[in-house]
């Protein structure tokens, strides 16, 4: 199998987000007992959901029913978090090796980014990381991570087998498998520096 595009998440892939993005949500609420173990529960319940999903489980739990207030208040504590998040994530650590590795191979790969950061966010923050020269794309929310790797599939004019998903979700995994392509999981062992050799033995 020959790789020519490669297709990563981004917070928690390439950049060392997950928990900044974990604590965010309880910078938005009080830090009593009662909040902190419903949005514990709503965040292990529904952990790779968009913002917009778990803020409005969030609220339903602690009681917001009436629907144009819990519109509103989604609406308003999205912003909020949005704020905190885009600050964190332009200088939060990357993952080891994960520039030196865009580096390397955007000369000889389609690189993209696909992820569930509002998409207008997720590029103002790859731009002020100075990325945005080593991808040829990058798709946030609301595209839905299949219909992106379909596209870029489409784009690239490849074979599913030809474009290697990587990724440190269960999202992730499940769009390489609906749409036949290699997964590559990001866990606490995984090393950028390895990536070469790992799709050779593809």
């Amino acid at each position: 199998m020959r790789i020519h595009a490669i297709v990563f998440d981004f917070d928690g892939t390439l950049i060392d987000s997950n928990q900044l993005k974990y604590d965010a949500y309880f910078e938005l609420f009080p830090t009593d007992d009662r909040h902190a173990r419903i949005i514990r529960a709503v965040i292990s319940d529904i952990f790779e959901q968009i913002r917009y999903v778990i803020l409005e489980e969030i609220l339903r739990r602690l009681g917001v029913r009436e629907k144009d207030s819990l519109k509103e208040k989604v609406k308003e504590l999205a912003e909020r978090y949005n704020e905190i998040v885009v600050a964190g994530t332009k200088t939060c650590p990357e993952k080891a090796g994960a520039e030196e590795a865009l580096k390397k191979f955007a000369p000889a790969y389609g690189l993209y980014v696909s992820s569930t950061t509002p998409d207008a966010h997720l590029k103002e923050i790859i731009q002020f990381r100075k990325w945005d020269g080593y991808f040829r794309d990058v798709f946030g929310y609301p595209h839905e991570k299949p219909e992106t790797l379909r596209r870029i599939i489409a784009l690239e004019k490849l074979r599913s087998d030809q474009v290697l998903v990587i990724g440190d979700g269960e999202s992730d995994r499940k769009s390489a498998m609906e749409n036949g392509c290699p997964f590559l999981f990001v866990t606490e062992q995984f090393r950028f520096e390895d990536l070469g050799s790992v799709m050779d033995n593809l």
